[in-house]
């Protein structure tokens, strides 16, 4: 999935019009995230009817733990979970939702316009946290826990006993 960039106006009936012809395949389906001005950025006339309505702020998504440790809130279930599986995986938020029972498919959404609108910080983010996921597991490559070494070497023995019997080694 690529994202593109344009402008559009909301008409009177609530349709999204956009300014100018898309150069893409016709036909074809497409995943909008709109983006709509602040309230302070609204006319004065429609800030009334606006302030009957709850709004919620992006951020109010997400549990800032730390620099390195961003979770959607209600869960314990980090920001960089779902944007691997909509970056690297190209899952839909429809389909991430489905495996994350625990989340919503508001939230899913919220986390990918938060990507969105902070693209340069949260890639940062998502690389530091992909460089320490692969950091731990050469780590625990060359330092496995002795529970690991020892399942390693019964595995083996049992190998070489079935080759020794003229049994298929199991993988």
């Amino acid at each position: 999935m690529k994202a593109i960039k344009v402008m559009a106006t909301i008409d009177d009936r609530g349709q999204l019009c956009v300014g100018e012809p898309l150069n893409l395949y016709r036909n074809s389906r497409a995943e909008v995230i709109v983006l709509v001005p602040e309230v302070t950025e609204i006319n004065k006339e429609k800030q009334s009817h606006e302030a009957n309505h709850q709004t919620t702020q992006l951020e109010d998504y997400f549990n800032f733990l730390r620099p390195d440790d961003i979770r959607l809130k209600g869960s314990r279930i980090g920001i960089e979970t779902i944007l691997y599986e909509y970056l690297f995986r190209a899952r839909t938020p429809e389909e991430i939702a489905k495996i994350y029972t625990s989340l919503t498919l508001e939230q899913v959404y919220a986390t990918i316009l938060y990507y969105l609108h902070n693209k340069e910080a949260v890639g940062k983010y998502i690389t530091e946290w992909l460089e320490w996921g692969e950091e731990m597991r050469e780590e625990q490559r060359r330092n496995p826990r002795p529970v690991y070494e020892k399942i390693r070497k019964l595995r083996a023995e049992r190998d070489a006993r079935r080759k020794a019997d003229g049994n298929p080694v199991s993988l």
